[in-house]
């Protein structure tokens, strides 16, 4: 009797010892549990701040805009950048000349490879011609400074881009541009310096690139078939009522 009811004893005190470990493994991941829920929430505490910081600072940066911000993401050669730019940038630009900040980024859909000599090879959408036409544009950004004539400048190439130098050429004596330093940007490490950084502009792009021409408006992506539509009547919609256009 004595041994059974130490064998009795034993074996309870065996299950008592394991209920009390599981139980002090179920406590501890009960408390990692807590404090990862409670990291989590102040994380998105933190990030919805953050979010309306800002949220508030673009607000305020629309409210207090005097030039909306626009940039177009295309290819020297592409029809549909050249359709959106002729037909639209163009017509909505000559509207309000003074109530637009337009930055053009000539790229695309190229690839940029560096070669271990520090030289730089880009492959274009529509072919090696595209890439020269590319450079030029990136260096016509560089050294024009005045905005105005930038675009004119612009679209007056885009217009017959399939000789660039010809019509840069041209276009450069039509608004009295220096063509000669844009000439010696696209030939030298200038001008390809300028067409990665644009590659690498476009990249970082968010959501990325699926389609060129992509527009920025106040530096985000409005739905772009709107925008390559009606450019005209999504700018006007951000401006704030004190600074929008007459002819909006």
């Amino acid at each position: 009797m004595y041994l059974t009811n130490m064998r009795i004893l034993k074996v309870f005190s065996s299950y008592k010892f394991r209920f009390c470990i599981g139980l002090i493994v179920v406590l501890s991941f009960w408390q990692i549990f807590r404090a990862i829920t409670n990291s989590n929430k102040q994380k998105l505490i933190h990030s919805s701040r953050a979010l309306n910081l800002d949220n508030s600072l673009m607000a305020k940066s629309v409210k207090d805009m005097k030039y909306l911000p626009v940039g177009v993401y295309y290819e020297a050669l592409c029809p549909d950048s050249r359709n959106f730019i002729l037909q639209h940038l163009v017509p909505s630009f000559n509207k309000a000349p003074n109530s637009f900040d337009i930055e053009f980024v000539p790229y695309g859909k190229a690839k940029t490879h560096e070669n271990a000599d520090g030289s730089i090879i880009f492959a274009c959408q529509h072919g090696p011609v595209e890439c020269h036409a590319n450079k030029i544009h990136s260096c016509a950004t560089q050294h024009i400074k005045d905005k105005n004539v930038l675009v004119k400048y612009v679209s007056c190439m885009i217009d017959n881009n399939y000789d660039p130098e010809m019509i840069g050429m041209l276009c450069a004596k039509k608004y009295n541009v220096n063509w000669n330093k844009i000439y010696t940007c696209s030939e030298g490490k200038e001008g390809e310096l300028l067409l990665k950084l644009n590659g690498e502009a476009t990249d970082k792009l968010w959501p990325q690139v699926s389609f060129i021409p992509t527009i920025l408006i106040n530096h985000e992506q409005p739905r772009q078939a709107s925008v390559l539509k009606d450019f005209w009547g999504v700018a006007c919609s951000y401006f704030p009522p004190e600074s929008k256009p007459a002819a909006c």
